[in-house]
């Protein structure tokens, strides 16, 4: 059974290939962002995210999408078959998180957990456009480690640096 958890910044596709990879495996697929914030963006902080993780990873197989190291690190790391890391470029990511943002502040489409972005706070500096911005540099820095943590040893970690490569490993499966 697979037990695979999907990192990567904002736009990356995390949610898109997580659902994608659970259809395709019939395993319950997992959106931390739904986990973590609360309606009014409020978020629950990592022990509660913790707490309401837990009891869905507890059986043989599942698709995490998200970060959250704190909380993931310690609770899915040791578990995992497959991690798959999101390495795309800041530009496309830039573009894919301006253009969502975008449509959900015209459509009112929900983001996770019933929360809505607005196009008046679409820059501010809470937002995901913001925070893409200043956390890109960081984390395409330790993603061009991470299949070296010793954590991981037991796992295959997939580093994934174009959209071809993301849809080349789709289309070849977890298997």
């Amino acid at each position: 059974m697979f037990r695979v958890q999907i990192i990567g910044g904002s736009g990356a596709g995390k949610t898109t290939l997580g659902r994608r990879l659970a259809q395709r495996h019939g395993l319950p697929f997992i959106d931390l962002d739904d986990l973590f914030w609360e309606p009014g963006w409020v978020d629950v902080g990592h022990a509660e995210l913790a707490r309401r993780l837990a009891p869905r990873v507890a059986g043989d197989g599942w698709v995490v999408a998200g970060n959250y190291g704190p909380t993931t690190e310690p609770l899915l790391w040791p578990r995992l078959t497959h991690l798959l890391v999101l390495d795309l470029p800041y530009p496309l990511m830039m573009r894919r998180t301006v253009w969502r943002t975008v449509w959900r502040g015209l459509t009112g489409a929900p983001c996770c957990n019933g929360n809505r972005e607005s196009l008046r706070r679409m820059f501010d500096e809470g937002g995901v456009i913001r925070y893409l911005h200043r956390t890109w540099d960081k984390r395409h820095a330790r993603f061009a480690g991470i299949a070296d943590e010793p954590k991981l040893a037991h796992a295959q970690v997939e580093r994934l640096r174009h959209p071809r490569e993301v849809a080349a490993f789709e289309a070849q499966g977890l298997g």
